[in-house]
C-alpha cells in the first residue's frame, strides 16, 4: 500500500461532504439575513424605494423578485416564504356610512325638582294625609299637627288672622253701613262742635232732657214704681218667650212660618213675570189678541140673528179635538227628538267632550241643567259634576242626531217645525170657533160693545209693548221684584230660624232675657254700684248741659279734633285707604297665615312621596323632615364633559342613556342646560351638562348611575375606509388607491376622523366606489434568526 492509499484510507469524511456542509452552512446564514433584513426594509414604508408596485389583481410583486436579479432574490426563492413569493395584494371599497359624532358621560340619575319638608314648629301630629308612592299637587295638604298641641302664640294666630283679614278688607271694601256710619259720625262730631260754639234752643233741649231722664233712672232704682217693676216683668216674660220659640218651635210656628214662605215664593215669581213681560213682551200673544178682537168685532158688526148654537157647539169641539191631535202629535216628535237632542253646554276647539244628564234640577257654573235632557260638557266639567251630585249626575252614551228629521205619528210623517204648524193652525181654528159660539150667544148690541172695547184694549197693550218699556213702570214692577224678594228672603230666614235655630241667635236671646233679669232685678234689689253708675250717667248729662251752657275752650278744641278725625276716617272710606296702611294690613294677614301655615306640611310643587317620617301622634322635630317630595315626571342625568368636548355640545342635542341597574334598557333625552362655567376635577377642568330624559319607568330610581352618549353630530354619506388602509409616514396619513390590474397603485393623502366599528370615515381626493388597499401588519421576528420551524412566513 502506498503512501497516498494510507492516507485516503485514513480520511474519515469525504471531501465532499465538507464542501456540501460549507454550502448549506452558507445558505443557512444567507436565509437568517434575509429574514431579518427584509423586514426591516418593510418597517420603511409598504412601498419604499426597492419594492416596486405591485398589480391590481390582488398578487403582489415586491422588490427583488421575479423582476430583479440578485442573490438575495435567488436564496429568497431558493428557500420560499420569503418576501420574494406572490402573495395576495388585499383590497377594500371605499364605502359611504351614515355615522354620528358623540361625547360619553356619566352621572346621576336625579329629578328635575325634589326636596325634604320640615315642620316649622313643634307640636303632635294629627292627621297623616299621604303615604310612600302617592302623587301630589302644589298646594296639598300633606300632615297637620294638632292645633292644640302647638305653641301658644300659633293657637293665638287663629284668632288674628280673623281679625287680620276683616281689618283688610274694611280697608279695601268699606260696606255702605260703614261709610253711612262714618257719615253719621262726622255729621255727629259737627253738630257737636256747633253745639258748644253756638248751641241750639233744641240741643239745649235735648241736654236738658237727657239729664231729666237720667235723674228718674236714677230715682227709678232709689224708688221703683209698681209700674216699673210690671214693665220689667213682662219685659222677662216676653224675653223668655222669644227664648222659647227659638229653643222649642211649635207646629204651628213652623207651619205659619212654612206658609209664608210659600206665599212669599208666589208673590216673587207673579211679580217677576210681571216684570218680565213688561221688560219682554209677547208680542205674538199681543198680535193675537187683536187679531181675536178684530174678529169678534167683525162678526159684532154683521148684526146677525141668533143663529144655531149646537153647530157653533159642534164646530167648536171639532176644532178642540183637531187642536188636541195636533198638540199629541207635536209632542210625540218633541219626545223623539228630545230622546237624541243633545244642549252643547261648552264649546272649545282641541277639548274632550262628554254627554251628561240629570235626574234633578242642577246648578253649576252659571248654568242650569233640566231633568231629562242630554248635555255636552267638557270632560272635566262632567267629571267635577258627577263627584260633585254623585247619583243625580250620569254620564250618557255619545251621540249626534239631526234635530230637523222628521217622526212618523199615526201614519203622518211631520218634523217639529210642520207640528208647531199644524197647532198653530188648530188653535187659529179654535179660536175662530169660540169667536164663533160667543157671538152667538151675545145678542148683537152687547156683542159690538164688548168687541170694541176689547179691541181697543188689545191695541193699547199692544201699542205699549212696541213702544217700548216706560220708566216708570219699570222702576214700579222692580220695585215690586226687590220687595217680594226681600218678603220671600225675611221669610225664609224665620222659617229657618225655627227649624234650626244658631248657637249665636240663642245666645242673643238668652242675652235679652238676662239683660230683662237683670233690670227687673236691679228694680227690685238695687245694688249700689248699679246707683253709682246711674249717678255717673246723671253727673255726665249734667256736663254735658253745663257745656252747651258754657262752653270751655279746652272742650271746643276737642270737639274740632274729633272732628278732624271722623272727617279723616270718612274720606278714606270715600277715596280708598292709605296705601301705607294697606301694605301693613296685608303685612300683617301674610305674618299671621305664615304662623298658622306651621301647623301643616304643603307640597310646595307637583311631585310624588318618597318618604313618610311621621306617624299620627308623633312629637315632631325640626332636625328630622316630615316628607320628602320629589317631581318624578321629569327626571335628568347630570354628566361631566371634558373642556375639550364641551364646545361641541348645544341644547337640544339628542342623547341615548344607559344604566347599570337596568340591564338592556336604554332611553332618549336631550341637552337642556350647559354650564357656562368649568370645574376642575383633579387637575382636569371638566363642565357639567345636563341631559333630560323623554322617557321613565318604574324600574328607574332617582340616584342610579347612568351612562349618557351624547350626540354631538350626524353626518350622513361619509367616505369612509377600513382602519387597516390607512397608513402614516413623514407627510401625514395616507391611503394606497389601487388603480386595478396592471396599474400602478396611487398614493392619497387623507384625514381621518370617527371611527365605527372597522371602518374610520376619512376625507381626501377619494370616491365611493373606489379600492384601497389593506395593509397587513408584519410580525416582529425574535428570538432565532431563521424563524418558525418549516421556514415559512410569521
Amino acid at each position: 500500500m502506498t503512501l497516498r492509499d494510507e492516507k485516503k484510507n485514513n480520511r474519515v469524511v469525504p471531501r465532499w461532504v465538507v464542501v456540501f456542509g460549507i454550502v448549506v452552512i452558507l445558505g443557512i446564514v444567507v436565509y437568517g439575513l434575509a429574514r431579518i433584513v427584509i423586514p426591516m426594509q418593510r418597517a420603511t414604508g409598504p412601498f419604499g424605494a426597492e419594492q416596486a408596485p405591485a398589480s391590481n389583481s390582488g398578487v403582489g410583486r415586491p422588490a427583488g423578485g421575479p423582476g430583479r436579479a440578485g442573490p438575495l432574490g435567488f436564496v429568497r426563492r431558493l428557500f420560499g416564504g420569503g418576501p420574494g413569493a406572490e402573495a395576495v395584494l388585499e383590497t377594500a371599497t371605499v364605502s359611504l356610512l351614515d355615522v354620528e359624532r358623540s361625547v360619553d358621560g356619566s352621572g346621576t340619575l336625579i329629578s328635575i325638582q325634589s326636596g325634604d319638608l320640615s315642620w316649622e314648629t313643634t307640636g303632635t301630629v294629627a292627621k297623616v294625609l299621604v303615604q310612600v308612592g302617592d302623587s301630589v299637587r302644589a298646594g296639598d295638604i300633606l300632615l297637620e299637627l294638632d292645633p292644640l298641641s302647638a305653641p301658644q302664640n300659633v293657637i293665638v294666630a287663629q284668632a288674628d288672622l280673623i281679625s287680620a283679614r276683616q281689618d283688610l278688607d274694611e280697608l279695601l271694601n268699606p260696606t255702605a253701613l260703614q261709610i253711612s256710619q262714618a257719615q253719621q259720625a262726622v255729621a255727629d262730631a259737627q253738630e257737636s262742635l256747633d253745639d258748644l260754639r253756638d248751641p241750639s234752643a233744641l240741643a239745649v233741649a235735648n241736654a236738658q232732657q237727657a239729664v231729666a231722664d237720667a235723674q228718674e233712672a236714677l230715682e227709678r232704682l232709689q224708688d221703683p214704681t209698681a209700674l216699673d217693676v210690671a214693665n220689667a216683668q213682662q219685659a222677662v216674660a216676653n224675653a223668655r218667650d222669644v227664648l222659647s220659640d227659638l229653643q222649642n218651635p211649635s207646629a204651628a210656628q213652623i207651619a205659619a212660618a212654612e206658609q209664608g214662605v210659600a206665599s212669599a215664593r208666589d208673590t216673587l215669581r207673579d211679580q217677576q213675570e210681571a216684570l218680565d213681560e213688561l221688560l219682554d213682551p209677547d208680542i205674538d200673544t199681543l198680535q193675537d189678541a187683536v187679531r181675536d178682537t178684530e174678529f169678534e168685532l167683525a162678526d159684532a158688526e154683521k148684526d146677525i140673528e141668533l143663529t144655531d148654537i149646537g153647530s157653533a157647539t159642534s164646530a167648536l169641539e171639532n176644532a178642540q179635538d183637531a187642536l188636541e191631535t195636533a198638540e199629541e202629535r207635536r209632542l210625540s216628535v218633541q219626545k223623539a227628538l228630545d230622546a237624541c237632542t243633545v244642549h252643547k253646554v261648552e264649546q272649545e276647539d282641541d277639548r274632550d267632550y262628554m254627554q251628561i244628564a240629570v235626574s234633578e234640577e242642577v246648578l253649576h257654573g252659571g248654568f242650569t241643567y233640566f231633568e231629562g235632557s242630554v248635555y255636552e260638557v267638557f270632560e272635566e266639567t262632567g267629571e267635577t259634576m258627577i263627584d260633585t251630585f254623585g247619583s243625580i249626575v250620569t254620564k250618557q252614551t255619545y251621540r249626534v242626531c239631526d234635530p230637523d228629521r222628521g217622526e212618523t205619528v199615526d201614519g203622518v210623517v211631520r218634523t217639529l217645525a210642520e207640528a208647531d204648524e199644524d197647532v198653530v193652525a188648530a188653535e187659529d181654528r179654535v179660536r175662530e170657533a169660540e169667536l164663533q159660539l160667543a157671538s152667538t150667544r151675545m145678542g148683537n148690541t152687547t156683542a159690538l160693545d164688548v168687541a170694541t172695547e176689547a179691541l181697543q184694549d188689545a191695541r193699547e197693550a199692544l201699542d205699549d209693548a212696541l213702544a217700548g218699556v216706560d220708566a216708570i213702570d219699570l222702576a214700579v214692577a222692580q220695585a215690586a221684584v226687590d220687595d217680594a224678594a226681600g218678603e220671600l228672603a225675611d221669610a225664609e230666614e224665620q222659617l229657618e230660624l225655627l227649624l234650626d235655630p244658631q248657637p249665636e241667635d240663642v245666645a242673643v236671646a238668652a242675652g235679652n232675657l238676662a239683660d230683662a233679669e237683670e233690670q227687673l232685678e236691679q228694680l227690685l234689689d238695687p245694688q249700689p254700684e248699679d246707683v253709682a253708675v246711674a249717678a255717673g250717667n246723671l253727673a255726665d248729662t249734667e256736663e254735658h248741659l253745663e257745656q252747651l251752657l258754657d262752653p270751655q275752650p279746652a272742650d271746643v278744641a276737642v270737639a274740632e279734633a274729633m272732628l278732624a278725625d271722623e272727617s279723616e276716617q270718612l274720606q278714606e272710606l270715600l277715596n280708598g285707604p292709605n296705601p301705607d296702611d294697606v301694605v301693613a294690613a296685608e303685612a300683617k294677614v301674610m305674618a299671621v297665615q305664615a304662623t298658622l301655615d306651621s301647623l301643616r306640611v304643603v307640597a310646595p310643587f307637583d311631585g310624588q312621596v318618597l318618604a313618610v317620617n311621621y306617624l299620627v301622634g308623633d312629637s315632631t322635630e325640626q332636625s328630622t323632615s316630615a316628607v320628602k317630595l320629589a317631581n318624578m315626571e321629569q327626571l335628568r342625568v347630570e354628566v361631566s364633559v371634558d373642556e375639550t368636548e364641551v364646545n361641541g355640545i348645544r341644547v337640544g342635542q339628542p342623547a341615548n342613556l344607559t344604566f347599570d341597574a337596568v340591564f338592556g334598557v336604554e332611553v332618549t333625552g336631550e341637552v337642556t342646560h350647559v354650564a357656562p362655567y368649568g370645574e376642575t376635577v383633579q387637575g382636569l377642568v371638566r363642565f357639567p351638562v345636563t341631559v333630560t330624559l323623554k322617557e321613565n319607568g318604574p324600574e328607574m330610581r332617582l340616584g342610579m348611575t347612568a351612562y349618557a352618549r351624547i350626540i354631538t353630530e350626524v353626518m350622513q354619506d361619509a367616505l369612509a375606509v377600513p382602519i387597516d388602509a390607512v397608513q402614516y409616514d413623514d407627510e401625514g396619513e395616507y391611503v394606497m388607491l389601487s388603480g386595478g390590474p396592471g396599474r400602478e397603485q396611487t398614493r392619497v393623502a387623507v384625514v381621518s376622523g370617527v371611527i365605527q366599528d372597522e371602518m374610520v370615515v376619512v376625507s381626501g381626493e377619494l370616491r365611493a366606489g373606489q379600492r384601497v388597499v389593506i395593509f397587513t401588519p408584519q410580525p416582529t421576528q425574535s428570538g432565532s434568526p431563521f424563524g418558525p420551524p418549516g421556514g415559512g412566513r410569521g
